[in-house]
């Protein structure tokens, strides 16, 4: 198996000496550098390149023009982008940048297990193809407000659109596309897909061409109403929602496991994290619940056979007494297990299994799971941990008529889904002319635990989509991420489902699919939610929805585990609700959603 080719461009040899000693660590790199003036465009044309590292300070290369080089001549190699200088754009950077090419916006020094998880995420994105070529325009103008460019930049989108910024010591002074110019064309130019950019030299000679037409509030103004997910406190979800790296926090760890040798396995992961302290070690539930108070961790590594507690006693203790965001780190937590789903719905906001080199298992990849899970952990707002209590199943009569639903609400979710849909699903009821679709990125065997999991601790039957299935009120119907879900309606006006493969499942188009199915089956009598995940996937589906006059609902992104698949719908539909899982179930029982 061939190692990912791995590219550092930057003059600071000793940093890159350091970075790529701790890449070739991981064994499953070739580092490649360019510390000499036209060494990246050599490396680059090597081809291969999986990943670009590049400090866009460096005096061996104009950070901002390879940038741009990057994104016209390589859009689909993933970058890093560091910066020696601590610009007070970088939080609002990275979280601009990120749905682009530009996996991150990181500050120097930065923490080199960061940087490998950032990594090994960005190899995952490009495997799966989950990322958009080129650079958003509010990314575009806070880096050129960082690098305090003075240009004329024209930009190019994939589906045509051109426009022009006209900055000045990173100042924006005017904006043109189309028959637009000043504020209105900025407007215009947030609201397309990331794009390629090419800076120039500003022309004297064009008349107005250093007129100022756009002011500084008028940017802030326009930045704030058209992007919620930038940090604005009017989108429901403030500053502290962003998937970038907070890199003046230091989290608090507490690691419970009895065996002496994994947490100290798991304590050494994160040795060289300066980002993550542990701050105790238990060897029990009952030890680490009287651990707690004195510690107080933003995240607990939990392992679930202990003796004296138990990890699941312990999890619902905790959730009671001190709710803390906690991952559970146990050989037990895998996808598809009972243990996993009870301790995600005991209030546990993530899983992973221990490390292990069983199988030829890479451990060095395992340990990046592991803190990539923790730092994610340590996001999620207090408020979405929580123990989730459920009702017994009502009866029902079997033999009953099967009703005709009079809504239809589908639910997308993807990578820490599992968790909002036990806050969702056990909570809605029966006695109601509805019928819920989910639909889950998860394989298809995990459906079907998960779909038995939930049909034993919910209200309302949980049921796998069948082909050609009829929908029912008040059932709720499962699909895979793998799967092609439709609904169609029948010569008798009867709604059945359509079920096939996907054949292009690394794409993932199946929630856009199911929505676009939905809103042109029942109209304004659908409700699209869009819950946690990564990627893009459902936001073109919800946009529909809401086009056609039914209800858009977004997960608030501070309760979301992954935040990618909320943030990226709320672009498209700014208009669609923004609330917490749990309030999105209370809606959903009470009927405030129809």
């Amino acid at each position: 198996m061939s190692m990912s080719k791995i590219l550092i461009v930057d003059d600071d040899i000793k940093f890159v000496n350091v970075l790529s000693e701790a890449l070739l660590a991981y064994r499953q790199y070739e580092v490649l550098t360019a510390c000499e003036p036209g060494d990246e465009i050599s490396a680059l044309a090597q081809g291969d390149i999986a990943i670009v590292i590049f400090d866009i300070d460096a005096g061996n290369v104009d950070g901002l023009s390879f940038l741009s080089f990057l994104s016209t001549e390589y859009p689909r190699i993933p970058s890093i982008v560091m910066t020696r200088n601590d610009h007070p754009r970088i939080k609002k950077i990275d979280r601009s940048v990120r749905e682009g090419f530009v996996l991150s916006y990181m500050a120097k020094p930065s923490d080199l297990q960061v940087i490998g998880s950032t990594i090994l995420e960005g190899l995952d994105r490009r495997d799966e193809n989950d990322f958009a070529s080129g650079v958003p325009v509010i990314g575009l103008l806070h880096l050129l407000e960082s690098c305090q460019t003075t240009s004329c930049v024209n930009v190019r989108s994939n589906d045509g659109n051109q426009g022009c910024l006209v900055v000045e010591n990173g100042t924006l002074l005017d904006a043109f596309c189309g028959d637009l110019n000043g504020a209105e064309a900025v407007s215009e130019m947030i609201q397309w897909p990331p794009l390629s950019f090419q800076p120039e030299v500003l022309n004297p000679e064009i008349p107005g061409i250093k007129t100022q037409r756009i002011t500084a509030e008028m940017l802030e103004a326009i930045l704030t109403a058209s992007i919620p997910v930038a940090g604005s406190e009017s989108a429901g979800h403030g500053e502290d929602s962003s998937v970038g790296v907070d890199f003046g926090r230091v989290v608090k760890l507490l690691i419970v496991d009895d065996s002496r040798m994994m947490r100290k396995v798991i304590s050494k992961i994160f040795g060289d994290d300066e980002s993550i302290e542990v701050v105790g070690e238990a060897e029990n539930g009952k030890e680490a619940l009287e651990m707690l108070p004195k510690v107080n961790p933003d995240v607990v590594t939990l392992d679930v056979q202990m003796p004296v507690m138990d990890g699941l006693t312990t999890l619902k203790h905790m959730m009671i007494q001190t709710p803390t965001p906690t991952v559970m780190l146990s050989a037990f937590t895998r996808e598809g297990s009972r243990v996993t789903f009870d301790a995600l719905r005991y209030g546990a906001v993530d899983f992973v299994a221990k490390p292990s080199n069983v199988g030829g298992q890479d451990l060095n990849e395992q340990a990046g799971d592991i803190l990539r899970k923790v730092h994610q952990a340590a996001e999620v707002e207090l408020g979405a941990v929580k123990f989730i209590r459920t009702a017994s199943r009502q009866k029902t009569d079997e033999n009953g008529e099967a009703a005709q639903p009079d809504k239809l609400v589908v639910m997308g979710a993807a990578e820490g889904g599992y968790g909002s849909l036990l806050k969702i699903i056990p909570s809605l009821v029966v006695d109601q002319p509805v019928s819920y679709l989910v639909m889950l990125y998860s394989a298809p065997e995990h459906v079907d635990s998960f779909v038995d999991y939930l049909n034993d601790c919910s209200q309302l039957p949980v049921k796998r989509v069948e082909h050609n299935s009829p929908i029912e009120a008040g059932i709720c119907y499962i699909a895979s991420g793998e799967e092609y879900c439709t609904v169609h309606e029948e010569p008798d006006n009867r709604l059945v489902q359509h079920v096939s493969p996907a054949p292009f499942a690394s794409l993932r188009g199946s929630i856009n699919m199911l929505m676009y199915s939905v809103a042109e089956a029942v109209k304004e009598q659908s409700v699209g939610i869009i819950l946690s995940g990564q990627g893009g996937d459902g936001e073109e589906g919800l946009e529909e929805i809401m086009r056609v006059g039914g209800s858009g609902v977004v997960q608030d992104p501070s309760s979301c585990l992954y935040k990618d698949m909320a943030n990226s719908a709320l672009k498209s539909s700014p208009a669609a609700r923004v609330i917490g899982d749990s309030e999105i179930a209370l809606q959903l029982k009470n009927g405030q959603l129809f």
